[in-house]
């Protein structure tokens, strides 16, 4: 039986998704496996050609990379391939009801000064208000996620989290950001990404309180973020 589907691959067939999976499962913690057309076949229970075929249907889709080495080919799942695969798991996870929080552990680190110039945008505050129930302290916690957290911040990146609207100004745009409401030590806060892919293992955070000062915080201190899906 296959998969439930997302909206991602309900134009492809079934089979490439199942078999990104099947990929994904035999690879385990690996970043790549050697894995032959003719074994894939095997345990999708297809053809060495079929096989052959999906394979190069998933690199033209950007899910998958192959490296030929030695007759043998190399393959590796990418950052949108892993997106697609836990998109799903999010969806399976509402669909049977499991719990949607995560506890993220990663440790403190300075940011470039950024976050406060962005968070202090009036477009920004006034949804942030509007949809999370408070204004933040103008700046961000910086948090670089330890590396077997990864996927629960791959996992997050994948939510639909509360969606705050970009805007344009007279000389430049800003992009719409979605925000998961969560706590860190007990204190209110949510954690911020912006819709748009992007591949980092820094996540951040913003809170009505200054949470360096609140918390004493330091760089290099290990934190743990509850945060709701």
């Amino acid at each position: 039986m296959f998969p439930v589907i997302s909206p991602e691959m309900d134009s492809r067939d079934p089979y490439d998704y199942w078999a990104l999976k099947t990929i994904k499962r035999i690879m385990g913690k690996n970043a790549l496996i050697s894995l032959s057309s003719r074994e894939l076949g095997e345990m999708l229970g297809m053809s060495q050609q079929s096989a052959s075929r999906i394979i190069l249907k998933l690199i033209d889709e950007g899910f998958i990379q192959r490296k030929i080495e030695d007759r043998r080919q190399n393959i590796s799942i990418t950052d949108v391939g892993l997106d697609l695969l836990f998109s799903e798991m999010n969806d399976l996870a509402t669909v049977l009801e499991m719990d949607n929080q995560l506890d993220i552990v990663g440790k403190v680190i300075s940011g470039l000064g950024e976050g406060r110039y962005y968070i202090s945008r009036k477009s920004y505050i006034i949804q942030f208000q509007e949809k999370l129930g408070f204004i933040p302290y103008l700046g961000t916690l910086n948090m670089k996620i330890e590396p077997e957290n990864e996927g629960k911040l791959r996992r997050l990146r994948n939510s639909p989290g509360i969606h705050i609207d970009g805007f344009v100004t007279d000389d430049r745009t800003f992009g719409a950001v979605k925000t998961f409401m969560g706590n860190l030590n007990g204190l209110e806060c949510a954690a911020i990404l912006p819709e748009r892919s992007v591949y980092s293992d820094v996540l951040e955070i913003i809170s009505p309180f200054f949470l360096r000062e609140k918390l004493k915080l330091s760089d290099g201190m290990k934190i743990s973020l509850h945060v709701d899906l």
